[in-house]
């Protein structure tokens, strides 16, 4: 087994790890004195994605492990990885500040919007469309090497 795939059984269960520690927090057991809300639940959301992003990171050490090249599986796994870390702060940032507003107040107020923008989501994003990119970028270098061959 080479260090990259090394590398990417350790991210693995790292997290694996992550997501059981996050589920047993938001299900109360860290704080037995908190009541389980749906606001709670609502609040997984973001880290849900941010644990499939690097689950996808795995999957492309795995396939550099392999020595694929450039091809449909790596610009897949960009794709994935971005689309997560965008995703993930889209949560973060709009529809869980949002939810959890309406949740609080029993869906009486429904006017408005709420959000909860910070530089870490805001980067987040742009690392995710920076791959997103990157991907569609890649597949069409490949696509005109394949035809230039």
């Amino acid at each position: 087994m080479s260090s990259r795939t090394r590398t990417a059984v350790l991210i693995r269960i790292v997290t694996i790890g992550f997501g059981v520690l996050l589920f047993l927090d938001q299900m109360g057991l860290g704080h037995p004195d908190t009541p389980m809300t749906p606001a709670r639940w609502v609040a997984l959301c973001a880290p849900a994605f941010f644990l499939w992003a690097v689950w996808a990171a795995s999957s492309v050490f795995i396939r550099l492990d392999r020595g694929e090249a450039f091809g449909p599986a790596m610009i897949r796994g960009l794709n994935q990885i971005g689309a997560a870390l965008m995703l993930g702060a889209f949560c973060a940032i709009l529809l869980q500040p949002s939810v959890i507003f309406l949740i609080g107040n029993g869906f009486r107020e429904l006017r408005g919007v709420k959000y909860d923008y910070n530089l870490e989501n805001l980067t987040l994003v742009l690392v995710g469309l920076m791959l997103v990119l990157l991907a569609q970028h890649g597949r069409k270098l490949k696509s005109n090497l394949d035809a230039f061959v």
